[in-house]
């Protein structure tokens, strides 16, 4: 039976909305996200995504007053996000979570056209409150934005030869018993050029509309099988022998999609960079 005590994200909409109609600094709130969207519709573990463009961000990113409004929450923190600007990011009661993103109203007709910002309107929204009419340039923005936007030849060859930079990188630092440092690199810094060159490959096969979200994001429905099974052993755990496994694995992975990419648009594959690498790799991992 529910807690008729605890607030819920309905409660949260409902309330939010009520205050920002009497507030002279807001100007404008949409809901994005999953709870905006019906493919694929929200589920129990979605959050609420809210785009608030706002006369004065900093009350908004520093003001506990207004959220205090809204209901009892846990925890709120500040990070970077989408336009240049911020998010307030709060845990409601209930472990219900909630990202205001904070947008000034001062120049938002040029941070919309940006495509970082386009890109979360384009899966869609609803408007909570629109006190200066920007909603109607937002269907148009979802009309004409694109999900994905295909690299240059000189952008893929930079991002493999980056890549296989740091795969000598890691294991210099594993060698050297810096486990921290070959761990992290080969599990954030390595694997986000790794879904870069994931996601290029899925458009190369599928054609530039496929859809591969963004970080990540679905990436268990839109990849494909031998991706998931390559990606199964190249995270590593806290220890010298898995780390180096799993870096093996993510250079095995990261070439068989680069050099299928490659050869379907026919771009510069790095050979010599590869091969370099990868026997230096290999013959000093074998040395542990």
């Amino acid at each position: 039976m529910r807690d008729n005590s605890l607030i819920t994200y309905t409660e949260i909409i409902e309330k939010f909305t009520s205050w920002t109609k009497t507030s002279h600094d807001v100007k404008s709130v949409f809901i994005i996200g999953s709870r905006a969207r019906t493919d694929p519709p929200a589920d129990e573990y979605s959050d609420l995504d809210l785009v608030m463009v706002v006369a004065n961000p900093e009350y908004f990113l520093s003001s506990n007053q207004w959220l205090e409004s809204i209901g009892k929450y846990w925890i709120s923190f500040t990070e970077n996000t989408v336009g240049g600007g911020k998010e307030r990011r709060v845990l409601f009661e209930n472990a219900l979570d909630v990202d205001f993103v904070i947008l000034p109203e001062q120049g938002i007709k040029q941070i919309i056209e940006r495509h970082d910002v386009q890109s979360i309107f384009i899966r869609g929204f609803r408007v909570l409150i629109d006190k200066i009419g920007l909603a109607g340039t937002l269907p148009q923005i979802s009309k004409e934005a694109g999900f994905y936007s295909p690299i240059s030849d000189s952008e893929f060859l930079n991002l493999a030869n980056d890549f296989w930079f740091h795969s000598v990188w890691t294991a210099k630092k594993l060698l050297r018993g810096e486990l921290w440092a070959a761990k992290s690199c080969v599990d954030c810094y390595m694997k986000r050029h790794m879904l870069r060159m994931i996601e290029y490959h899925a458009h190369v096969m599928n054609g530039w509309d496929y859809d591969t979200w963004h970080d990540g994001r679905f990436l268990d429905i839109w990849a494909e099988q031998r991706v998931k099974e390559g990606l199964q052993s190249a995270f590593a755990l806290y220890s010298r022998n898995d780390i180096g496994d799993a870096l093996l694995a993510t250079m095995d992975l990261f070439r068989l999609l680069a050099v299928e990419a490659a050869g379907k648009m026919n771009f510069e594959y790095p050979n010599d960079a590869d091969e370099n690498a990868t026997e230096w790799v290999k013959n000093s991992l074998a040395l542990r």
